[in-house]
Order: structure tokens, then C-alpha cells, then sequence
């Protein structure tokens, strides 16, 4: 039987050099072949390229679990690394000072027209809810919130994932690709 094979596959080869006399067909064979592997190259290259990008997503969101868990132990007072408590420090800092430009925005803007005035219905503001609590940290929660206001654990349900910079910690915008503080490159989904 394979002797039948060998005589068909060496009676096609002599057909070929027969009907390709000049060379065409044989180079049309080896261009398509290059072009065969140059694809398979680039959807290997491309296919761990993504799974680059995923891991870095994973990492950036497992350091953005860590920093929530580190600043709620901070705010329950049971964190005990200096390094992490003097960082720790740095947020309570820098959420004063919102605090303190959220009370100079309250004095500038106009009081709200009242609810006659308004076109449209009224919209609520979320206030928080002293009936539902974080179960990480225990702070009452804005009411309808998918997450703590406080130490960012997930609440009742899941919503998109917020995104920190890998290599400063700065939230990111969902599309970003590069952190608007220190310029590292952001990995895409």
C-alpha cells in the first residue's frame, strides 16, 4: 500500500515540474507557507500578549484589594506596621482636605432653587443608610451602593471593577491607558 502512496506522490512531483517549468507554482507554495507561519507567529504573539495584559490586570486588582484591607485595619486601629500606618496617614491627610474643599464648594454654590422652582422632578441625593453596614468595616453605607465608601469591600451586588495604577496607586479611569500621574502604561482588557 505505501508503495502505491510513494509512486502517486512521486508521479504529482513530476507533474508539477512539468506544468511549472518556470518556477511559479513552487514559489506561490513556499510564499504561502511564509505567510502561514507569519500569521501563527503573530496569533501566538498576540495571544500572550493578552494573557501579559490579563495578569497585570489581576495584579493591579489584587494590590487595590490589598490597599482597601490595609486601610480598613488602619481605620478599625488594629494596624500595627509603621510603614503601613504612616501611608495610612497620608490617605486620612488627603480625605481631610477633601473634606475641607467639599465644605468650601458647599459655600460657593448658590443654595438649591426651591422643589416648585426645579423643572423636572426632584432628584435624591443617596444619603447613607444606618440599616445596612459595610461587612468589612462596619460604617453605614449609602443606600442602593455596590460598595463601601469606606474600605471599598463589595457590598450586595458587583458593578464595574475601579482601577488603580500599578506603580503609584492613582484610581484610573475605565478606558485609560496611561496613569494621569506617573505615566505608567495601563494594561487593557
Amino acid at each position: 500500500m505505501s508503495d502505491i502512496i510513494d509512486k502517486l506522490v512521486e508521479g504529482a512531483g513530476q507533474v508539477i515540474s512539468e506544468v511549472d517549468k518556470g518556477g511559479q507554482i513552487q514559489t506561490a507554495i513556499s510564499g504561502i507557507r511564509q505567510r502561514m507561519a507569519d500569521a501563527d507567529l503573530k496569533r501566538r504573539v498576540s495571544h500572550v500578549k493578552q494573557e501579559l495584559q490579563d495578569l497585570r490586570a489581576q495584579e493591579a486588582q489584587a494590590i487595590n484589594a490589598l490597599s482597601a484591607q490595609v486601610l480598613a485595619l488602619h481605620e478599625a486601629g488594629t494596624l500595627t506596621q509603621p510603614e503601613l500606618v504612616s501611608l495610612c496617614k497620608g490617605v486620612d491627610e488627603v480625605r481631610q482636605q477633601v473634606e475641607g474643599k467639599e465644605a468650601e464648594l458647599k459655600q460657593l454654590e448658590p443654595p438649591p432653587a426651591p422643589a416648585a422652582a426645579q423643572p423636572g422632578p426632584a432628584v435624591e441625593q443617596p444619603q447613607p443608610d444606618s440599616a445596612v453596614l459595610c461587612p468589612s468595616c462596619g460604617v453605614a453605607v449609602v443606600a442602593g451602593a455596590d460598595f463601601c465608601q469606606t474600605c471599598g469591600s463589595p457590598l450586595a451586588q458587583q458593578a464595574a471593577p475601579v482601577h488603580f495604577c500599578v506603580r503609584c496607586g492613582s484610581e484610573l479611569r475605565a478606558a485609560a491607558r496611561f496613569c494621569p500621574k506617573c505615566g505608567e502604561t495601563v494594561p487593557q482588557p
